[in-house]
């Protein structure tokens, strides 16, 4: 018996509908499910927004085609840049491409042509992250220049991405940079489509002509704000194997943690093959096992250990971020589906 990932789509569109509650009418939702949907389920997450978000993006072109094969029609960005071997099913597959110099255009160019099919395409754009992009508007004014209206490639947006925005002084410097360079963009495409903000830049209210937006929609923001309120959509559930008692001085799986007192154990089948972090954490004794966890502060629901209800207090107790947890913490369930 696997593990039990219970997800709400139900809930996963109340938080869509909050964000878009922020946003201006004018200003599209992308829903970011890159990493299986932060390990909620990449094709019903997506199917789930269906009618809600304007389009989908995902880092890597084999998840644009998941999502193609599950019946989602909608723009799909790939955010990963443009590699050789991915040119032919990025066409294929009409996903947007992100291409970060002249020459990924002039592939990507190639490549349609040679399918006999338009290709669409985002230009990346550093506004201060310095992890990818193109670093000035020249280059990008060049891109734009050259494919101005060309019959086998599209070049209908351009985004960059914002490293700190809860930082006032970060914020300001890196969205007006963008701003330039949205300037730039909109001399030759007046119709493009300019994004900056994932979910933080959301909650800061930078909006432009469209927001990416991922963790708000599985239940957390990015860090602590009043601005929205969204709640977790997924629980994860494991068996419990037995009770076992210790005497003080006694020791139970790996390491060196040893009863300091008579006491109760209950070890659950989920261990760090099942995704989270091999060290002991508040509430756990000792190390988990490949598959097994003693715990000591048992939550139970309906009979299951309940592993996760709250990726931020998790994240908490191992010093991470949620996005972490969340990625890693279903990877051997059952994800089962409330609608």
């Amino acid at each position: 018996m696997l593990n039990k990932a219970v997800i709400d789509l139900r809930v996963l569109k109340e938080n869509a509908t909050a964000v878009k509650g922020l946003l201006p009418n004018s200003t599209k939702l992308c829903a970011v499910v890159k990493a299986d949907a932060y390990g909620h389920g990449a094709e019903e997450c997506a199917n789930a927004l269906y009618k809600i978000a304007d389009c989908f993006a995902v880092a890597l072109v084999e998840e644009g085609i998941k999502l193609r094969l599950s019946g989602i029609d909608n723009e799909i960005l790939v955010l990963s840049p443009v590699y050789p071997f991915d040119l032919e099913n990025l066409v294929r597959y009409n996903l947007t491409a992100t291409i970060f110099s002249l020459e990924d255009a002039i592939l990507l160019c190639h490549q349609a042509k040679r399918q006999g099919k338009r290709a669409r395409a985002h230009v990346k754009f550093n506004c201060g992250m310095n992890r990818q992009g193109i670093d000035t508007t020249t280059e990008l004014e060049n891109i734009f220049k050259e494919f101005s209206g060309d019959k086998w490639l599209d070049i209908c947006g351009m985004y960059g991405h914002l490293s700190n925005p809860q930082n006032k002084n970060s914020l300001k410097r890196e969205q007006n940079k963008f701003l330039l360079a949205n300037n730039c963009v909109k001399r030759y495409n007046n119709k493009a489509i300019c994004h900056l903000s994932s979910s933080g830049g959301v909650i800061e209210g930078a909006f432009f002509d469209m927001v990416r937006v991922g963790i708000l929609l599985y239940g957390y923001t990015p860090y602590k704000t009043d601005a929205i309120d969204v709640k977790p959509i997924m629980k994860i559930y494991a068996p419990i194997i037995r009770e076992r008692n210790l005497k003080k001085g006694d020791s139970a799986l790996y390491g060196t943690c040893r009863a300091k007192a008579d006491q109760k154990i209950n070890l659950v089948r989920y261990g760090y093959a099942d995704g989270l972090f091999r060290r002991a954490t508040i509430g756990q004794f000792n190390n988990r096992c490949m598959d097994v966890t003693a715990v000591t502060d048992i939550k139970k629901e309906n009979g299951f250990f309940v592993v996760l209800s709250s990726a931020k207090d998790l994240a908490d107790k191992y010093g991470t971020i949620s996005y972490e947890i969340l990625v890693k913490s279903a990877v051997r369930a059952e994800k089962i589906y409330l609608r």
